[in-house]
């Protein structure tokens, strides 16, 4: 597996929108438009898989048990939801490709979003 969805160089400004030490958003504190960081891209030509926004995913927040399985199922409900990817104001730590947090699913935020796709022909 990956650290970053480029590969292993660190989470730069050259590789995604994030903190950059000093500033939010690679010093705009606001998110960029889709693909404005190729260096980023993923193997596969996907853009944006870490920084900008934090990705919203299916499962709901739980902690891993210790013989965690290979994508494990999170539980049938819980008061939070997993976020993965880091947005345009998380450090380099947050934008691994194994880095998960959490959220309230109510409430809004500039930070946290979808990532949309199609499928593969």
């Amino acid at each position: 597996m990956r650290t970053y969805p480029w590969g292993e160089p660190t989470a730069t400004c050259s590789y995604a929108v994030m903190y950059d030490g000093t500033n939010s958003g690679c010093g705009t504190n606001a998110t960029w438009a889709v693909g404005s960081k190729t260096a980023g891209d993923s193997p596969y030509g996907l853009h944006d898989m870490a920084g900008n926004v934090f990705e919203w995913n299916r499962d709901w927040y739980d902690t891993y048990s210790a013989g965690a399985v290979t994508d494990p199922v999170g539980p049938g409900s819980a008061p939070v939801r997993v976020l993965r990817g880091g947005g345009f104001w998380a450090s380099a730590g947050s934008l691994r490709a194994g880095y998960r947090t959490s959220d309230i699913v109510s409430g809004t935020s500039g930070v946290r979003g979808l990532r949309c796709m199609r499928s593969y022909p």
